[in-house]
């Protein structure tokens, strides 16, 4: 990035922040007085203000733009009833009034890449009867043996799967045998003449 690149960026940010800052629009001289920026000076930053869809400039008057302009509970309310979907708090931000005080009857949850979204419940559950809830804290749900028993005498069995357990065998490894090689020799008939064997009379 080029040295009058990084200029432009931080004053182009400088400005973004100070007209988040005012309500309404406000004149070339106005701004150079509060930030010491001359616009009309800087051509680079002229044309990144003029394409900024963020920023309206018009007749030396300079604006921001907001992507809401929320005044209160209903305008929040009004702009979800035609959103079937969340939106990002950080967009609903993006407004020139801080909306924290009309978030309390909106749902507010954590997408998957951290950012917050926020959505809007309007169904409103009646409170309980106070008698109603006394009557199901009476409830005393029994034991699961006790349960057994109870069915057993009104006659229903529950089903028990059999576990069938198995003793493992553990199968001695078998040894090799090993075959001796005999060397057999005639140390007993040392001497003997067989060599007449093969006549036959």
């Amino acid at each position: 990035m080029q040295e009058n690149d990084r200029h432009t960026n931080s004053y182009l940010h400088d400005i973004l922040t100070f007209l988040k800052s005012t309500s309404g629009s406000v004149t070339f001289t106005d701004l150079y007085n509060k930030l010491k920026i001359d616009i009309h000076s800087n051509l680079r930053l002229l044309n990144a203000l003029q394409s900024n869809e963020k920023i309206r400039i018009q007749n030396n008057l300079i604006e921001y733009l907001y992507t809401y302009n929320i005044k209160n509970k209903e305008d929040l309310v009004e702009i979800f009833k035609n959103k079937k979907e969340g939106i990002e708090l950080v967009k609903l931000k993006d407004n020139p009034v801080d909306i924290s005080g009309f978030l309390e009857d909106f749902l507010i949850l954590k997408d998957n890449d951290g950012s917050e979204v926020v959505f809007y419940n309007e169904l409103h559950i009646d409170k309980l009867d106070e008698e109603l809830i006394n009557l199901w804290r009476a409830v005393k749900i029994p034991g699961y043996q006790d349960m057994l028993s109870e069915l057993n005498c009104a006659g229903l069995k529950s089903d028990k799967n059999e576990v069938v357990k198995r003793k493992i065998i553990n199968k001695k490894a078998k040894s090799k045998k090993y075959r001796r090689n005999i060397k057999i020799t005639n140390t007993h008939v040392k001497g003997l003449d067989l060599s007449g064997m093969d006549d036959h009379p």
